[in-house]
C-alpha cells in the first residue's frame, strides 16, 4: 500500500475512532452539565490542570520518539515503559504531598481529597501509553477505536449515575479514574506486546535526545494552555472557571477529534519520507489543503451555531459560555493548520527547532493572558485567539526556511477555501441572529444553509482537494 493510501486509510479509522468517542463523550458531558453546577465543573476543571501537567512528564516525548525512530527495538520500547511507570509514581507522590497546599491556595477544602484520588489515574495512563503507541505505529486505529469507545461509554454512564445521586465533583473524578483503568485493561488485551526485564541506558539516551526537546516543549505548552484556568479560579472564582471550561470543552470536542486524527496519522505516515524532501513537501501541501477543506466549515459552523446550541443543550444557566465557545472555535481552527508545521519538524527529526519556536510563542501567550486576565473570561478567550494568529506565523517560519513552504504559500493555498467558508457564514449568521425560530430549528436551518453554500462555493472556485477527497473515499469503499 502506498504511503498516501496507507495514511488515508489510517485517517479514516482514526476519524471513526475520534468521532465515535467524541460524539459519545459530548453527549455524556451534556447530561453531566445539566446535572452538575458551573462551580462543580470549575472545581474539577482545576484538578485536570494538575493531572494533565503530570501526564506530560509521564510520556516525556518518548512516544513520538519511538514513532519517529525507524529501527526501534524491544529494548527501546521496554525502557520507555519502565520510565513511564517510574515517572507516574513520582508525580503521584508529589501531587499527594502538594494537594493540601493546593487546596489552601484556592481556599477550596474539598480539593485535597479529590486530587489525591484523581491522581491514581496517572498509573493507569502510564500502563497503556506503550500499547497505544505501538498500535499507532502500526496505524491500527480500529483497535484504538474499540478501546476508547468502550471505555468512554462505560465510565460516562457511571458518572451520570453518580451525578444523579448527588455525588457532585466526585462523579467527574470517578469518570476519569474508571476510564483510565478500563483503557489500561483493554489496551493490553489489544496488543501482543509484553515488556522484557531490561532498562537500556543506550536506548534511553538515544530516545531522550529527540524526546527531551518534546518534553520541554510540552511542559511549556501545557503550562501556558492551563495558565488561564489556574488564575481564573484564584483571581475570579470557580464558577467563572466553570463557564470558561465548558466553553472551551464545547470547542475542543471538535478540535481534539480533528487534531488527534492529523497527529495520529501525520508523524507515522510521513516519517518514512523524512529523507525525500520533494515528496514530503508535496504531501504536506495536500495535507494542509485537505485539512483546511474540512476544518474551516466545521469551526465556522460551530462558531455560528454556538448560541442556539448552548441554549438548547445546556440551558440558560450556561449562557456565559457562549462567547467563550465562539472565540475558542476560531482559535482552534488556526491551531490545527498551524500544528501541521510542528509535526513536519518532528518528521525531520528537528524537535530542537520546535522547542526554539515554543519560547517565542509562550512569551506572547503569557503577555496577552496577563493583559486580558483583569478584564474577565471573554477577554481571556480573545487573547487566546490573537495569540494563535501570531503562532501561525511562528510555526511556519522553519518550514518556509527549510522547505520553501512558509506562511505566505500556505495562506495562498488555503485562500479559496477560506473565502468559501466566509461566504458560507453569511446565511448562517442571518438565520441565527435575525430569525425568531426555535433553537433546534435555527441549528437545522443554519447547518443546511451553510453546507449548501459551502458546496457551491468550492465547486465554483474549482477546489481540487474536494475531488481528490471524494475519489479517495470512493476508492476505499470499493475495496471494502
Amino acid at each position: 500500500m502506498s504511503i498516501g493510501n496507507k495514511m488515508f486509510k489510517g485517517a479514516i479509522w482514526s476519524t471513526v475512532e475520534r468521532l465515535s468517542v467524541q460524539l459519545v463523550s459530548f453527549a455524556l458531558t451534556i447530561v453531566l452539565a445539566r446535572l452538575l453546577t458551573p462551580n462543580e465543573y470549575g472545581t474539577v476543571g482545576l484538578l485536570i490542570v494538575f493531572i494533565s501537567f503530570s501526564q506530560v512528564f509521564i510520556d516525556s516525548g518518548f512516544s513520538k520518539a519511538l514513532i519517529q525512530k525507524q529501527n526501534r527495538t524491544n529494548e527501546d520500547i521496554s525502557t520507555v515503559f519502565y520510565f513511564n511507570l517510574l515517572v507516574a509514581l513520582i508525580c503521584y507522590l508529589l501531587l499527594w504531598v502538594c494537594s493540601p497546599y493546593i487546596s489552601n491556595f484556592y481556599n477550596i477544602p474539598k480539593l485535597d481529597n479529590l486530587l489525591k484520588v484523581l491522581s491514581i489515574s496517572l498509573f493507569f495512563n502510564a500502563l497503556f501509553a506503550i500499547p497505544n503507541t505501538l498500535l499507532s505505529i502500526e496505524m491500527n486505529f480500529k483497535s484504538i477505536t474499540k478501546v476508547n469507545f468502550t471505555s468512554t461509554v462505560i465510565s460516562g454512564v457511571i458518572a451520570i449515575y453518580l451525578a444523579y445521586k448527588d455525588f457532585g465533583e466526585w462523579a467527574l473524578v470517578y469518570q476519569t479514574l474508571i476510564k483510565s483503568m478500563l483503557m489500561a485493561l483493554f489496551f493490553w488485551f489489544a496488543t501482543k506486546w509484553k515488556p522484557i526485564l531490561i532498562f537500556s541506558k543506550e536506548s534511553f539516551k538515544s530516545l531522550f535526545g529527540f524526546g527531551s526537546k518534546l518534553l520541554v516543549n510540552s511542559i511549556m505548552n501545557n503550562l501556558v494552555n492551563n495558565f488561564a484556568s489556574l488564575f481564573i479560579a484564584k483571581i475570579i472564582n470557580a464558577q467563572q472557571l466553570g463557564f470558561y471550561t465548558r466553553g472551551t470543552q464545547n470547542a475542543d470536542t471538535a478540535f481534539s477529534t480533528i487534531n488527534s486524527i492529523i497527529d495520529n496519522v501525520l508523524l507515522p505516515g510521513l516519517a518514512p519520507l523524512q529523507h525525500q524532501i520533494e515528496q514530503l513537501i508535496d504531501g504536506t501541501k495536500k495535507i494542509i489543503k485537505t485539512a483546511a477543506l474540512l476544518v474551516i466549515p466545521i469551526f465556522f459552523g460551530l462558531t455560528i451555531i454556538s448560541k442556539p446550541l448552548v441554549l438548547l443543550l445546556l440551558t440558560e444557566k450556561w449562557a456565559p459560555a457562549i462567547p467563550i465557545m465562539q472565540l475558542i472555535c476560531l482559535s482552534r481552527l488556526i491551531t490545527i493548520i498551524s500544528g501541521i508545521n510542528i509535526n513536519l519538524l518532528y518528521v525531520l527529526g528537528r524537535s530542537d527547532l520546535a522547542l526554539k519556536q515554543q519560547y517565542f510563542k509562550i512569551a506572547i501567550r503569557i503577555v496577552l493572558l496577563f493583559v486580558a486576565l483583569k478584564y474577565g473570561i471573554v477577554w481571556i478567550a480573545a487573547a487566546e485567539l490573537f495569540s494563535t494568529i501570531i503562532h501561525f506565523f511562528i510555526n511556519t517560519y522553519y518550514p518556509g526556511k527549510m522547505m520553501k513552504y512558509g506562511a505566505k504559500d500556505q495562506i495562498k493555498d488555503i485562500f479559496p477555501i477560506l473565502i468559501s467558508g466566509l461566504v458560507m457564514a453569511i446565511p448562517g449568521l442571518l438565520i441565527v441572529y435575525f430569525t425568531t425560530f426555535s433553537e433546534i430549528i435555527k441549528i437545522i436551518c443554519t447547518i443546511t444553509a451553510c453546507l449548501i453554500t459551502y458546496y457551491f462555493m468550492i465547486r465554483i472556485l474549482k477546489i481540487e482537494e474536494y475531488k481528490m477527497l471524494i475519489n479517495r473515499i470512493s476508492s476505499l469503499i470499493k475495496k471494502q
